[in-house]
């Protein structure tokens, strides 16, 4: 099973304003990101009751480029050339969610 998320599996730090909408917004942000993970998790289980390999790419946390609008050019121009090199080199898929 090859599973390739095309997003960051770490935690995403933001400051927020106090302001009921902006806090409202980050809640909604973070319930994403965290339910994103959550189905990893799931996925590897399953993966594991059945007895199937399981290979998992993600952008890495040492990836810093800013997103400033959503399909900015520059970050997906970047975000290529990263996997692009990672690919090159021989990626080595990791075999559990980060943290298992």
């Amino acid at each position: 099973m090859y599973i390739i998320r095309n997003g960051r599996l770490d935690p995403d730090w933001a400051d927020t304003e106090r302001q009921t909408l902006t806090i409202a917004g980050r809640a909604v942000s973070s319930l994403i990101q965290n339910q994103g993970n959550g189905d990893l998790y799931r996925i590897f289980a399953v993966a594991e009751r059945d007895k199937v390999d399981f290979n998992l790419a993600y952008i890495p946390a040492s990836f810093d480029v800013p997103l400033p609008v959503p399909f900015d050019q520059h970050y997906m121009q970047e975000l290529f050339k990263l996997g692009y090199e990672q690919g090159k080199a021989g990626y080595k898929w990791e075999k559990a969610p980060p943290g298992y």
